[in-house]
């Protein structure tokens, strides 16, 4: 099985290479209050690409999994990018991975660097990419480049309206 087919363990809510045994990456994301006159939680996905684009794996996928019979998962498509990466070839839900929609607020995602499938890649440029899609409401596509080195690393972006402030930490 590719990397890219494969699934990273989410813990509360690494990436690892042989140079970077233990280290840890950390995405915290801020999900800000929209005033609508229907407002619907937003869906997210967060992945890592390759320098190139390529995706390497999916580190969360935030869906309204209440619905009975997994009617869920046909508002994914939404989340246009990683669907056309990844989301559409992918088994859900996946252990780990995904998880319920939230609501406005501050949310963390910690990666151990120690979890499979990750634990074997390479060092290199990467991109760690969070996309949310809202119903009646906006879409965005943050993207944020690192280099996985085993050196500590702090990077931070914003979104145009769906999605705040979103910091990815690497710690060796």
């Amino acid at each position: 099985m590719s990397l890219s087919r494969r699934i990273l363990p989410v813990l509360a809510g690494g990436l690892a290479a042989s140079s970077a045994q233990g280290a840890e990456i950390t995405l915290d994301l801020t999900l800000p209050e929209v005033t609508a006159p229907a407002y619907y939680r937003p869906y997210l996905a967060a992945w890592i690409e390759s320098a190139e684009g390529a995706p390497q794996a999916t580190l969360a996928v935030w869906y309204d999994t209440r619905l009975r019979d997994n009617l869920g998962t046909g508002f994914l498509k939404n989340l246009r990018s990683w669907w056309r990466a990844s989301g559409e070839a992918m088994t859900l839900p996946a252990d780990g991975v995904s998880g319920p929609t939230r609501g406005p607020g501050s949310y963390q995602i910690r990666l151990s660097g120690d979890a499979a499938p990750l634990a074997d890649l390479a060092p290199g440029a990467y991109t760690l990419a969070v996309e949310v899609a809202r119903e009646d409401g906006g879409r965005d596509l943050v993207r944020l480049p690192f280099a996985w080195t085993g050196t500590a690393a702090r990077e931070t972006t914003r979104g145009a309206e769906e999605l705040g402030a979103v910091t990815l930490t690497v710690e060796p």
